[in-house]
């Protein structure tokens, strides 16, 4: 089987002054971009946030089908991804992404639920899509409240 998924992007002007937009899906969220949201720190996206939440999004899918596999239906899992981007060489590359991820799932011990995430770690395509850059993870378990 082979999925395919859209995504677009256009750019418009010299990199310092000019701006971009990208598009999620072929009629999805559109979102603006600059140098200045690259390489500042503002409210506005860029790239590398856009990689970071299809990290998350994609582990904390691959970890939740783990835990449903091994019997533990009824859970939450969360992640949020921290991506590195920095001049190597004279140029920029991703050099780490680190996700950091909590669970609420019944019946498993932190050891247990830190297993599961690091076979997803392993097995997310993104993951793998990311296999050049160092890949960090950290795991935390909170049980539900009753």
């Amino acid at each position: 089987m082979k999925i395919l998924r859209h995504a677009f992007a256009s750019w418009s002007g010299p990199v310092e002054k000019g701006s971009g937009l990208m598009r999620l899906g072929r009629a999805g969220a559109e979102l603006p971009f600059s140098l200045k949201s690259r390489v500042e720190d503002t409210a506005a996206t860029n790239p590398e946030e856009l990689l970071g939440a299809a990290h998350a999004g994609c582990f904390s899918m691959a970890l939740s089908s783990l835990l449903d596999e091994a019997g533990h239906q009824n859970h939450l899992v969360s992640t949020d991804a921290t991506v590195t981007m920095e001049e190597v060489g004279g140029s920029f590359s991703i050099s780490r992404v680190a996700l950091r991820t909590r669970g609420e799932v019944e019946g498993l011990t932190v050891d247990e639920f830190t297993a599961f995430a690091e076979q997803a770690k392993v097995t997310c395509p993104v993951s793998k899509l990311f296999a050049a850059a160092e890949i960090t993870m950290t795991a935390a378990l909170e049980h539900p409240s009753s």
